[in-house]
């Protein structure tokens, strides 16, 4: 017993002898290149690891550990010299000397330019910066990751000789990221950043240092968010594939193969599984041991990596709710060390939920998790995630007149956005935008409905004449935008001014872009048939003086009749909307739905007992030209949406029996305006009086096409070569391309292209029912439970001559074509007896007067066949207005008389980026 205090002293020296034999060691000294003078206080790291050291005052260091890395970069840093790395290789045991000799950096003096000019753009490339260096928005650690330093940054725009420009970010000094979340302080040393196309990438060194918590709960706060962070990481899976536990891990992995000519892939897991991603076994991953003590994984060229030990919110596939991201790897293979870090960043490329990680969210490579986890931080925040929920579904418009005021009797013109605060949700969004004039009284003077289509809308509103002056206002909404607050509604001021009065020009301040967008026009001027016409040519570039792209509204006016205005709302304000956020998310059920088209709702009173609580109401428009059945729910209430049709027409209603006979009655629910409620846009301008006989107004007649003619040459297209007059579809199958399928049936092509013949429009929270057939240019009539399958199981290529598939253009086709519409012409065309001829019985049908969508009067920018232009103050618009390639050009034909023209234009970038500007032209 004596002796046992001797024999644990012994067992403490043998433990330490043993791990100082083991332990791997580098030395080595730090110098200035140019004086080879020692640089004491340098600090030399094991780069992305907590691992690291100072020099002492002849330069050197030690490194001494036995879990050191078997390749890795060495980094020593002295600030007013460049930092080095050195790749460095050691083995169990190993001592080496590595030495550093750092170049000083010149001294340069920045002169601080205190200008808005220089911080705009300066604070617009941090945020870029910070959005793909920090953490993403919706990660709950975002709010607690401090960049302290960010004024060390400097960004430039880069010109090179080949490939396209970029911003580049330096920085002299290393950036400081205070890490409240996993608890580290991390200093980065930025050895690269470009922006470029709109896409980031950032390359760095970085020492980890562990922070000490200040209580208990915050080293609780720290252990949990590090753990949350390595499950399901690159780290995680590559440590699991080394181990061979995989499976045992929570991973699933699986080949991804590339989409095919003729299937379209879907977003249902269950379907793409054995069509384009196969399962991976774990043995099927080769790992070949490396001499320096790493390991070469060979991999496929791209894998989706499930991970299952997670619940988590799921972008990709509707039907499993888990993390899923893909790795890649270019060379077919990439190297990893012993704890699974990969040795070449550049050999793996990651996205999903794989390659989420920022810098707030990495781990230093030394960073071993526990053997169990007993807990799991949350890495979307509910609250933001049920905020997100609503958010996602917001939506706003914005809309531009053709000028800024008007007279009574006048037309305007009017065009715009719909702005969308997830773009990946516009199909699913309305189709339907109301636009009410009010006056200032808040008296609703008149009311109108206008489709949607592919997130623009235009039209036009006829000003009675007798419309008073005063200071009126548009308000613009979607029916589920009464959802929001009302701040949503777009609301425009609206002057109305007597005739025989004009505005004076006030001085409009042009948008400084600071070098984001450049516009380009040029102008000709030419004679046309004696018609004096302006010939305008357009081009924008962005901040990389790259061609961009855009959709926008133009108008051209006379400024001697439409003078300039301040205040008047633009697309550049309106699209701040984009980054306002509700902070109220909403947690009851919506009370207003959706509108996919002219929508109706009400409820059916039964007339017997004994008839069912749910009811299939019929609804015919017209004689047959639309119809549809939606079902009513227990109490009776019921709603349809997506017809489509302009002015007044006329619905009728009804439940059917089996035998075709009505029962019950229907009564509709009358549609209700938002309430006029809070303040409204006015704009401060002074008037004054012109002589009548000098002004000119926007009368509708002025832009009428008299006549049209028809070249005899040429050729005069079928009703099915024009699709029997329903428009454009979304896909079309020639008879070439149907040969390509020989003895296949339709279901089998629809299936290929569509994934399981889903081409409905997943219209949100509705049943879309089956998609409507039009054979031959007649309506198919289904028998009761056959699907669109069925019919299409019995047609086979060889039988047809073209089909056309019709998803996100199918609102021409109203309720009928609500779930959309597949348009076959077969070869024998007469197979299928048209029912144009046939009228639609009414018997026991209620019939309702029902407004469409408002009827748009054109604006004629080209004359008439042998008409001059006749003086007005609006000479050209255009609210559909497409900026592609080098540059598009637009012509305005000029009235006798007019000398100067003022030109406004209004859009998006292809790439989100608004913008509005005024060119004045002078004629002489």
């Amino acid at each position: 017993m004596l002796f046992r205090p001797l024999q644990v002293l012994f067992l403490f020296f043998l433990v330490l002898f043993m791990v100082q034999v083991n332990a791997q060691t580098i030395r080595g000294k730090v110098i200035d290149s140019r004086t080879k003078e020692p640089l004491q206080f340098t600090n030399v790291f094991i780069n992305n690891t907590t691992i690291g050291t100072t020099t002492d005052e002849d330069g050197s260091y030690t490194l001494s550990r036995p879990d050191l890395p078997g390749t890795f970069q060495l980094v020593a840093s002295f600030v007013g010299y460049s930092t080095s790395s050195m790749e460095v290789s050691i083995g169990e045991g190993e001592k080496k000397i590595v030495d550093f000799a750092l170049d000083p950096l010149a001294s340069v003096l920045t002169e601080i330019e205190l200008k808005s000019r220089r911080d705009k753009p300066w604070e617009r490339n941090l945020k870029r910066f910070q959005d793909v260096f920090l953490a993403l928005p919706d990660d709950p650690i975002a709010g607690k990751l401090e960049l302290s330093n960010p004024w060390v940054l400097e960004f430039e725009k880069v010109k090179p000789d080949k490939g396209p420009n970029y911003i580049q970010a330096s920085a002299q000094e290393p950036l400081i990221l205070e890490n409240d979340a996993l608890g580290y302080k991390v200093t980065y040393y930025l050895q690269d950043y470009k922006f470029y196309n709109y896409k980031s990438t950032f390359y760095g060194l970085a020492f980890f240092e562990n922070k000490t918590p200040k209580d208990s709960a915050q080293s609780a706060e720290y252990l949990l968010n590090k753990q949350t962070s390595y499950l399901g990481s690159i780290k995680h899976l590559m440590r699991s594939i080394l181990l061979q536990q995989v499976p045992e891990q929570g991973f699933n992995l699986y080949e991804t193969f590339p989409e095919q000519m003729n299937r379209r892939r879907t977003n249902t897991y269950t379907i793409e599984l054995g069509e384009s991603i196969v399962p991976i076994s774990q043995d099927s991953i080769r790992r070949i041991p490396l001499r320096n003590g790493n390991f070469r994984i060979i991999w496929p060229k791209r894998v989706e990596v499930h991970f299952l030990k997670k619940n988590y919110r799921n972008d990709y596939y509707l039907d499993i709710y888990h993390p899923v991201g893909w790795v890649e790897a270019p060379l077919g293979y990439f190297d990893i060390d012993r704890n699974g870090v990969p040795i070449h960043p550049t050999q793996v490329v990651l996205s999903g939920y794989i390659g989420r990680p920022r810098m707030g969210r990495s781990l230093p490579h030394d960073y071993f998790p526990p053997e169990t986890f007993e807990n799991l931080a949350a890495e979307v925040d509910l609250i933001k995630g049920l905020i997100n929920k609503w958010e996602n579904l917001r939506e706003s418009p914005y809309l531009m007149t053709n000028k800024p005021y008007y007279y009574p009797g006048e037309t305007v013109w009017f065009g715009g956005k719909m702005l969308y605060k997830n773009q990946f949700y516009q199909d699913t969004l309305s189709r339907v935008l109301h636009v009410d004039l009010i006056s200032e009284g808040s008296e609703m003077v008149l009311s109108n409905q206008y489709p949607i289509e592919n997130g623009g809308f235009s039209g036009s509103i006829s000003l009675p004449d007798s419309l008073p002056q005063g200071d009126y206002f548009i308000r613009a909404y979607t029916e589920w935008m009464r959802n929001y607050p009302e701040r949503d509604f777009y609301l425009r001021a609206f002057p109305v001014l007597g005739k025989g009065l004009n505005i004076e020009s006030q001085e409009v301040e042009q948008f400084d872009f600071l070098g984001d967008l450049e516009f380009q026009m040029k102008d000709s001027i030419y004679f046309e048939s004696n018609q004096q016409v302006l010939e305008v040519e357009l081009s924008m570039k962005d901040a990389l003086d790259e061609l961009v792209n855009a959709e926008m509204m133009i108008s051209a006016t006379n400024p001697e009749l439409v003078s300039d205005m301040k205040g008047q709302s633009n697309f550049i304000e309106a699209y701040e909307w984009m980054n306002q956020e509700e902070k109220n998310p909403l947690s009851v059920i919506p009370k207003f739905d959706i509108e996919y088209g002219i929508s109706i709702s009400g409820n059916f009173e039964k007339d017997k007992k004994r008839q069912p609580d749910i009811n299939p109401i019929t609804i015919v428009r017209g004689d047959l030209a639309d119809y549809g059945v939606v079902k009513t729910d227990s109490t009776g209430f019921f709603r349809a949406t997506g017809l489509y049709f302009f002015e007044m027409d006329t619905l009728s209603f009804a439940a059917l029996d089996e035998r075709g006979k009505a029962y019950g009655s229907i009564h509709l629910k009358e549609k209700t305006s938002p309430l006029v409620r809070g303040s409204f846009p006015k704009l401060r301008y002074s008037i004054y009086q012109v002589n009548d006989r000098q002004m000119y107004y926007d009368s509708y007649e002025d832009y009428i096409l008299l006549e049209e003619f028809v070249a005899e040459d040429e050729k005069i297209e079928s009703l099915a070569d024009r699709f029997y007059g329903y428009g454009e579809p979304d896909q079309v199958y020639s008879r070439e391309d149907l040969d390509n399928w020989p003895g296949n049936t339709l279901d089998q092509i629809i299936g290929m292209r569509f994934g399981n013949g889903a081409m409905g429009n997943y219209n949100y929270g509705l049943e879309e029912g089956e998609p409507l057939i039009i054979l031959d240019g007649a309506r198919y009539a289904y028998n009761e439970d056959e699907t669109a399958k069925d019919v299409l199981q019995n047609i086979l290529t060889d039988e047809v001559l073209s089909m056309a598939v019709y998803t996100l253009n199918a609102n021409s086709f109203g309720l009928a074509g609500f779930a959309g519409v597949i348009m076959i012409e077969t070869k024998r065309g007469e197979r299928f007896s048209a029912t144009s001829d046939k009228k639609f019985n009414d018997t026991g049908f209620q019939k309702f007067p029902i407004r469409g969508f408002a009827e748009v009067n054109s604006f004629l920018n080209e004359p008439s066949l042998n008409r001059s232009v006749v003086p007005k103050p609006s000479l050209y618009w255009n609210p559909n207005f497409k900026l592609e390639g080098t540059s598009s050009s637009f012509k305005i034909y000029v009235p006798n008389g007019v000398s100067k023209i003022k030109i406004r234009i209004e859009g998006v970038t292809e790439e989100g980026i608004p913008f509005w500007k005024t060119f004045p032209i002078n004629l002489n």
